[in-house]
Order: C-alpha cells, then sequence, then structure tokens
C-alpha cells in the first residue's frame, strides 16, 4: 500500500485537493459579485452523480488539452525513432558537456522569456521533450530538469509581461492596458528567475558533490531507431517547425501592432489563379500568425511527424505503431490534468470562492495590502486558468478599489503564478512532475523556500505600488 501512495503521489495531492474543493461547497454560501457587492445564495453541494458527471465532462471542457498531450506524445515518440534525433541530441549533450549549469541557465531564461510573451504558454511544452532528452543525456537530475524545463514556464507566468493567456484578461476586465507597470512585471520575472537560477545552481553542485542524484529516464526514449542518422534533415525540419510555432503565437497585433501576418495571410487566400481562390481551397481555414489556437501547433505536429517519415523512411506500421506508443506514455499526464481540471471545474460550477474572498477583505474595513494578497492567493488555489482567477474576482477589486485596479492586476498576475508552483490543481505543474517521475512530496522540499521568499517580495512590491 506504501509503495502505492509513493508511485501514485501526484494522483492522491490531487485527489484530496479535489474532496476538500467539494466539501467547500457543503460549508460555504455561494456567492458572485455585482457592482462590487457579494450577491451571496443559498449553499448548493455537490452530490454523488454530480461529482462523477463533472469528472466526465472534463475531457469534453478540455479536449483541446488531452488532443494536444496524445499528440504530442507521438510526435516525439516518432521523433526518437529517428536516427538523426539521437545523433543530433546526443552532440548537443556532448557539446555542452562541462558547461551544464550555463547551458540549464540559457535554456531556462529563454523558455521563461517566451513563456512571458508568447500568445499561449502550453505551446511552449511543445519543446520540453527535447531539451529532457538532452539533458537525461548530460545525466543532470530530476529535479534540475523539471526546473530547467515546466519550472521555467512557472517563471515565465508569474512574471509574464505580454502573455494574452492571462494579459489580455487583466485587459478585458480589469481596465488596464497590456504595458500598464510594465517595470513591475519585469522586476517579478527577474527576481522569480534569479532565486529559482540560484536554487537550480546550488541544487546541481549538491547533487555533482554527492554523486548520486535521482536517476533521470527520457520519457520518449526508444532503442530501434532508423538506419538513416543524418542530422541535417532533422535539423532543417525542427528549426522550420520552431519558428512557425514561435511565430504562430507571438501577440502581433494585441501588443505589438503588427498587422503584417494577418494582411498577408488574407492577401494568400484571396489570390485567384484562373479564378479561383485556389490557396484557400488547400489551405483551408488558416489564421493568420498571432492568432493561433492550440488545435493550430497540433496540426503542425501531425504534418512534421508525416514529413520526417518520409524523410527518414520509417514504414507506415512502424509509424503508426510509434505514434500509438506515444499516445500510451502520455496518457498519464492526460490523466494527472484532468484532475487538476476537476477542481476547477468544481470552483467555478459551484462558486463559494467569492463568499470566501470576501470574508477574508472584510476582516478590515479599509484595503489592506497583505488579506487582498492572501485573498487571491487563496482563490488562485482553485483556478487552474487565470481567466477564472479574474471572473471571481476581478470585478470586485476594480469596483471596491477602483484607485488601485492596475496595482490589482498585477498582485492577481503575481499570486496566480506563485500559487501555480505548488498547488495541485495548477496543470503546468502536475504534468511536469509527473512526466519526470518527481513525487509532490519531494518538489515541495525543494521549492518551499522559493516559495516563502517570492511571496514577500510579492507583498513587498504590492506595500510600494499601492
Amino acid at each position: 500500500m506504501k509503495k502505492f501512495w509513493e508511485k501514485h503521489d501526484l494522483l492522491k495531492i490531487a485527489g484530496i485537493f479535489v474532496i476538500f474543493t467539494v466539501i467547500l461547497t457543503w460549508l460555504v454560501p455561494q456567492g458572485m459579485f455585482q457592482m462590487g457587492e457579494l450577491q451571496a445564495e443559498e449553499i448548493v453541494r455537490v452530490g454523488l452523480f454530480d461529482f462523477f458527471t463533472y469528472g466526465l465532462l472534463g475531457v469534453y471542457y478540455f479536449t483541446v488539452l488531452v488532443t494536444f498531450l496524445f499528440v504530442l506524445g507521438g510526435f516525439y515518440q516518432v521523433l526518437s525513432r529517428t536516427g538523426g534525433y539521437q545523433k543530433l541530441t546526443d552532440s548537443i549533450a556532448k557539446k555542452f558537456k562541462g558547461m551544464e549549469i550555463f547551458f540549464v541557465l540559457v535554456i531556462s531564461f529563454v523558455i521563461a522569456a517566451l513563456t512571458s510573451i508568447i500568445n499561449e504558454y502550453y505551446i511552449v511544452i511543445v519543446f520540453i521533450p527535447f531539451i529532457v532528452t538532452i539533458l537525461s543525456k548530460m545525466k543532470l537530475d530530476k529535479i534540475t530538469s523539471f526546473v530547467t524545463t515546466f519550472g521555467s514556464i512557472l517563471v515565465g507566468i508569474i512574471g509574464t509581461v505580454y502573455t494574452d493567456k492571462i494579459v489580455s484578461f487583466s485587459v478585458r476586465q480589469m481596465g488596464v492596458e497590456y504595458d500598464t507597470y510594465i517595470w513591475v512585471k519585469l522586476i517579478l520575472f527577474a527576481s522569480a528567475f534569479i532565486l529559482m537560477s540560484l536554487f537550480v545552481v546550488l541544487n546541481m553542485r549538491k547533487q555533482a558533490k554527492a554523486k548520486k542524484a535521482v536517476a533521470m529516464e527520457d520519457m520518449f526514449a526508444t532503442k530501434d531507431t532508423t538506419k538513416r542518422k543524418a542530422v541535417w534533415p532533422l535539423a532543417v525540419i525542427l528549426g522550420l517547425f520552431s519558428i512557425i510555432a514561435i511565430m504562430a503565437y507571438l501577440p502581433w497585433e494585441q501588443v505589438f501592432q503588427v498587422t503584417f501576418f494577418s494582411e498577408l495571410t488574407d492577401t494568400i487566400m484571396k489570390a485567384n489563379i484562373l479564378g479561383q481562390p485556389v490557396w484557400s481551397y488547400i489551405l483551408g481555414n488558416v489564421e493568420a500568425f498571432g492568432r493561433w489556437d492550440i488545435f493550430g501547433i497540433q496540426i503542425l505536429m501531425l504534418i512534421t511527424a508525416i514529413i520526417i517519415k518520409f524523410v527518414y523512411g520509417i514504414k507506415f506500421d512502424e509509424f503508426f505503431t510509434s505514434f500509438g506508443e506515444g499516445f500510451r506514455k502520455a496518457s498519464k499526464l492526460v490523466i494527472v490534468m484532468l484532475v487538476a481540471l476537476l477542481i476547477l471545474e468544481f470552483a467555478v460550477m459551484y462558486p463559494v470562492l467569492p463568499t470566501i474572498f470576501d470574508w477574508i477583505v472584510g476582516l478590515t474595513k479599509s484595503f489592506n495590502v497583505i488579506l487582498v494578497t492572501l485573498a487571491s492567493l487563496f482563490t488562485s488555489f482553485f483556478t487552474a486558468e487565470y481567466q477564472y482567477t479574474v471572473s471571481l474576482v476581478g470585478e470586485y477589486l476594480t469596483t471596491n478599489f477602483e484607485a488601485v485596479s492596475a496595482q490589482l492586476a498585477i498582485m492577481l498576475q503575481a499570486t496566480y503564478g506563485l500559487a501555480s508552483f505548488f498547488v495541485p490543481s495548477s496543470v503546468v505543474l502536475l504534468v511536469g512532475l509527473s512526466y519526470l517521475d518527481i513525487t509532490y512530496k519531494d518538489w515541495m522540499k525543494y521549492i518551499w523556500k522559493f516559495l516563502i521568499a517570492m511571496l514577500l517580495i510579492i507583498v513587498v512590491i504590492m506595500l510600494i505600488i499601492s
């Protein structure tokens, strides 16, 4: 039984938090904010049938994320089958031998910076299996690998600058602009990155001295590779893939006011050949760069996988077998993700959080930075997506504390990012820990000092700017 709980540590922790969320619906009245006033309703409890209904509905509500992880698994299982992929990752690992700290810090910064500006931060996960393969060949430990990859995404979230998935909701519902308090966002980003870098460097040195780091295995590793091992075709394919993936999700119009890609797409789609919009027929409903959703990257992965299949001579049965194997391996990521999202479902469908938020903030008659920060942090415990954090308490903050609403938008973002580092409702956290086979207990032993330091930094920043 003990081994069972250790093996399924993440599901246990997330499951306990799901039950805690359900218990709240039995104890706390539902509420919603209208014109800044809490409209309290009666207690509406999650019943047995409701519990399992929403558990099943999670697959429907978050289909795009489910298919994203499955396609990601299939894509990288096909990649790992190519001799060129193994040779490419081997050469990168060897090139940075003896420079592991430099490699980790550079990759961490790139991932964090990209996360802070790209429209959809889940897209950054597309590049992580490639990096994990390299880190595994560099013989780095699990925690270092997690911090370098998924941990850097969390750093980018807490210090997000332009991410449409976060900032746009503050713009729409809290009346701020994309560049509002941008210097504060940069301070948050720098603080989180420097702190995390310090922790990872200390951990790497500790592991090097101990020489008994927890072994990390590449989830998609395989011994069956293609006879063709040429690196340059794959390097070109992956290079183009990366350029398209990044360009497609940068906020060209929303933030940078660049309309070139939308105009170019319109021109191509309307171009006639013999009086017919041929490109429109061939491409279908393709969106301009800057407007892609998560389905777009899945289509790109599928097309890229097919190209790799032909370039490296993978037989059709081997191709589909590899994709199926990738689906199977990704299934454990899908399961922990759906459990994390179940917390969000109950929090949104049974809105007791506004009531609790109002209780905490109402402990004092005037605006109190510490209480508002703690109340916002508590709300973020249950909201895997930032848009729901804003929808639940954003109106209350902007109506009741209008004079500091811009500052509170930053605070809400920061507390949401901080919660993402440790709460069981954090999809990036649970998927990352599951991917690298790290227990929640081991992660908390590593990260708790960082969490305290960042909470203090957030509170100090809020005291200064409020």
